[in-house]
């Protein structure tokens, strides 16, 4: 693998945002958020969110997204991610304080290897930006591969950024991939990050939805 160096401008733009501050979303019951599924559709202030299934990662991985969610226009991307080095794919919400974003790290990787490259990005992160908090470190198999991800929170200009960032051997190569929204944004869109990640399809394989286990930690 490449060196420390390379690697920081490969990952930082990902992680140190700069978001405008919106209304407080309305409280919503733990019941309500035990039921929803992005299968189903989830519900936040009164709003119904549908998902469906899109490629990603040069078509290699598909995985289910918001509907509503789209392409960040590339002039708002590099204001956003001044660095060339910005992921290669970022979706977004209307406010475009919700994100989505995909970028293979050209470093060699195998299958076994994912929790080894997520714990060191993960180390790299938080030697650049100390305000890094974790969370949960853990690993699925999800759709034949190790998916090793980590949740931590990290400060922006009006608060804190709640991030799921997930790694996983495409080709022989690292993609990772992150979900990102503000921590007074986590009760609503926690489960449905999780479950988007659990949702990965890699190629043409058919397991349409994959059981992952939840983590109930809280920033």
């Amino acid at each position: 693998m490449r060196n420390d160096k390379y690697l920081d401008e490969k990952i930082i733009e990902m992680i140190n945002q700069v978001e405008k501050p919106e209304p407080e979303e309305p409280k919503v019951t733990e019941k309500k958020l035990e039921e929803r599924t992005i299968y189903s559709g989830i519900k936040i202030s009164g709003q119904m969110i549908a998902f469906e299934r899109r490629p990603f990662a040069e078509d290699k991985i598909t995985m289910m997204v918001p509907k509503e969610f789209t392409v960040m226009d590339p002039n708002k991307a590099k204001i956003k991610y001044p660095s060339e080095q910005r992921p290669g794919t970022i979706l977004t919400d209307y406010t475009g304080t919700i994100n989505i974003m995909f970028n293979y790290i050209e470093d060699k990787m195998t299958n076994d290897e994912a929790e080894m490259v997520r714990d060191r990005l993960l180390r790299i992160m938080r030697r650049v930006n100390p305000g890094i908090k974790p969370q949960t470190t853990e690993a699925e198999v999800i759709s034949g591969k190790n998916v090793a991800y980590v949740e931590f929170s990290n400060p922006a200009m009006d608060g804190k950024l709640y991030n799921l960032m997930f790694f996983l051997e495409v080709d022989g190569r690292i993609l990772m991939g992150s979900f990102n929204c503000r921590t007074k944004e986590m009760k609503y869109w926690k489960q449905p990050a999780f479950e988007m990640m659990c949702s990965i399809q890699v190629q043409d394989q058919k397991d349409d939805r994959e059981e992952c286990k939840e983590d109930e930690g809280n920033f």
